[in-house]
């Protein structure tokens, strides 16, 4: 992949010149290879809204689709640091389902108002 070879050589040019000279050769290579795979990717599909509430608060709120590329030791690692609240994760699907639903409706309401002599 060219372009994450281009950004390792990128990262090692952000190393002070003393730093990056006394470096070998294994090294720096070692370095600008872990330097690639830290780059994050975008992900598919990718919203994020930041939404006021009462008394000028704001709330974020993220929703990220994408392919699993964590290995199995990560996802441990993460489930330990944040559990899933499971009622959680069913509102949030209950909440998904009926916007969808009631998008899907209000379209049927519009192509049947349309095409309705």
């Amino acid at each position: 992949m060219l372009m994450d070879e281009v950004r390792g050589e990128a990262f090692l040019r952000k190393l002070p010149a003393d730093i990056r000279d006394s470096l070998s050769p294994a090294q720096a290579e070692a370095i600008s290879r872990v330097a690639q795979g830290t780059i994050q990717r975008r992900h598919p599909i990718d919203l994020r809204l930041s939404l006021p509430i009462p008394f000028g608060e704001r709330a974020y709120a993220v929703f990220l689709v994408g392919k699993e590329k964590r290995s199995p030791a990560r996802r441990a690692i993460d489930q330990e640091l944040r559990p899933n609240d499971r009622v959680s994760q069913f509102v949030v699907l209950g909440l998904a389902v009926a916007t969808f639903s009631l998008a899907a409706f209000i379209g049927l309401l519009f192509h049947n108002a349309i095409l309705a002599p």
